[in-house]
């Protein structure tokens, strides 16, 4: 049972984090303080903690207490969870930086039209953008727009703000609502891959993502690039019987 407890008390240490506002280096209450607020045993809180380590989460210093591991760039996000990238980044204690690298306006490509339900002359916004956690790069993404859902000049000029989704609503009223995402490993002959490698390292992996509104309408597609060495992108898989 630990292994399914393991996630739970993951989820629940992550809820502490965010309520709590720590960061990087805070110390945890005591295991035996932490056992209660969490609502589990102490036997069971020090197992999860062994593991945590492993996965540098935290790191223990005898008599002096558990904290939060300080030593490298660690994020974690769950899958099912749509949340941005910034966001991400905050909410685990790093300094936030994006950049846009390049906007160009084109014809969408066959897998932009078939995911944004476009006609073949339809024009596209297509935006490179850089995420950093305390300077160092952690995330690559091209998204692609239709152009009713951005003004160019404007984002040429400005950028997001805080965030895409952020831009949609205040903007444009669009609220996004969910996404439906693939995970895929990179392929040497894709470009975009290769250049998402060549700055992220070799620990990359692909998520493309097709951002839906309240109305069921594909609102943009995204080329989602992580280094797993920085973010742990968590997934919950629930067992049904059939």
């Amino acid at each position: 049972m630990i292994s399914r407890r393991l996630y739970e008390v993951k989820e629940e240490l992550d809820a502490y984090i965010r309520e709590h506002g720590l960061k990087a280096g805070d110390r945890l209450p005591a295991q035996p303080e932490f056992a209660k607020i969490l609502g589990i045993s102490r036997l069971t809180l020090r197992e999860c903690f062994k593991v945590f380590q492993k996965e540098g989460i935290l790191r223990t210093v005898n008599g002096a207490g558990t904290y939060l591991c300080d030593a490298s760039c660690h994020l974690s996000n769950t899958v099912n969870e749509l949340i941005g990238t910034g966001t991400l980044i905050r909410l685990s204690g790093y300094q936030e930086g994006a950049q846009i690298i390049r906007m160009d306006r084109e014809k969408p490509l066959e897998e932009w039209r078939e995911a944004l339900c476009l006609k073949t002359e339809d024009p596209v916004i297509v935006i490179k953008r850089v995420r950093t956690a305390d300077q160092t790069p952690v995330a690559m993404a091209w998204n692609v727009f239709p152009e009713a859902y951005v003004n160019f000049e404007e984002i040429r000029e400005r950028g997001f703000g805080t965030s895409i989704f952020a831009y949609l609503e205040e903007q444009k009223k669009i609220h996004i609502s969910h996404a439906e995402s693939v995970i895929q490993a990179l392929r040497p002959e894709d470009g975009y891959d290769r250049e998402a490698g060549e700055l992220l390292g070799n620990q990359v992996i692909l998520m493309k993502q097709v951002h839906f509104d309240d109305y069921q309408r594909p609102v943009f597609f995204s080329r989602d690039y992580f280094n797993t060495d920085c973010i742990a992108l968590r997934l919950r898989r629930e067992r049904k019987e059939w």
